[in-house]
C-alpha cells in the first residue's frame, strides 16, 4: 500500500512539474485541491454533544454584537454581557445609567463556566483573508486583497463585500469559522476540566 502511494505521489509531483510555469493550470489544479480533496469546514468542525447547537449559534450572535459570553456547560444556560460593563463598570454605568449589580448576573454562582470573547482584531483580519484566499481569482478577490493590505481594511473590505454579490458567501464563511472556533473552545474547556 506504501509502495503504491509512494507511485502515485510521483505521479502527481511529475504532471506538477510539467505545469509549473503555466499559472492558468496550476490555478487550475490549486482550485481542484481546495474543492475536492482539502478537508471541508463541516468535517474538520469540532463535534460537541448535541445539546449544545442553538446554544453555540446564540454565542456567535452574542459575540457578533460584542458581548462577553458564560456557559454553563452542565445546565448549557448562557448569560451575555457587554465588555465595556465587565472591563470598566464606572465608565459603562456613566454612559448607559445601568450599574454591573443591576444585572443580576447568575455566572458567579455556577459551579462550571466556560467564558468566551468576542474575537480579536487580528483573528476577525485572519477570517477576512481565509476568505479571500479561498475566493477564485477574479477581479473582486484582487479588490479585497487589495482592501486587506492598505489603509482600514475593515471598513474597506466591508464596502466591497456590501456592494458584492458574495456577500451572503462572507457571512456563511463568517459564521461557519465563528461556529468552528466556538465549539473548539468549548470542547478544550469540557476536555480540560475532565
Amino acid at each position: 500500500k506504501k509502495m503504491n502511494s509512494v507511485k502515485l505521489l510521483d505521479q502527481i509531483l511529475m504532471i506538477l512539474r510539467e505545469i509549473k510555469d503555466d499559472e492558468n493550470q496550476l490555478e487550475k489544479v490549486l482550485t481542484f485541491l481546495l474543492r475536492d480533496i482539502t478537508i471541508s469546514e463541516e468535517e474538520e468542525r469540532v463535534q460537541l454533544p448535541e445539546k449544545f447547537d442553538k446554544v453555540v449559534d446564540e454565542i456567535v450572535s452574542s459575540l457578533d454584537a460584542g458581548l462577553v459570553c458564560f456557559l454553563n456547560p452542565e445546565t448549557i444556560e448562557m448569560e451575555d454581557v457587554p465588555k465595556e460593563l465587565l472591563t470598566d463598570p464606572e465608565e459603562f454605568e456613566a454612559c448607559t445609567g445601568e450599574s454591573l449589580d443591576s444585572w443580576g448576573l447568575k455566572h458567579e454562582t455556577w459551579d462550571k463556566c466556560i467564558t468566551i470573547e468576542p474575537l480579536e482584531s487580528n483573528d476577525s483580519f485572519n477570517i477576512m483573508e481565509q476568505f479571500t484566499d479561498q475566493l477564485e481569482n477574479s477581479m473582486l478577490k484582487n479588490q479585497l486583497i487589495n482592501a486587506l493590505n492598505n489603509r482600514k481594511p475593515f471598513a474597506n473590505f466591508k464596502r466591497i463585500i456590501d456592494d458584492s454579490e458574495i456577500r451572503d458567501d462572507w457571512f456563511n464563511f463568517k459564521h461557519v469559522w465563528m461556529k468552528n472556533h466556538i465549539s473548539e473552545l468549548i470542547d478544550n474547556e469540557l476536555n480540560y476540566n475532565n
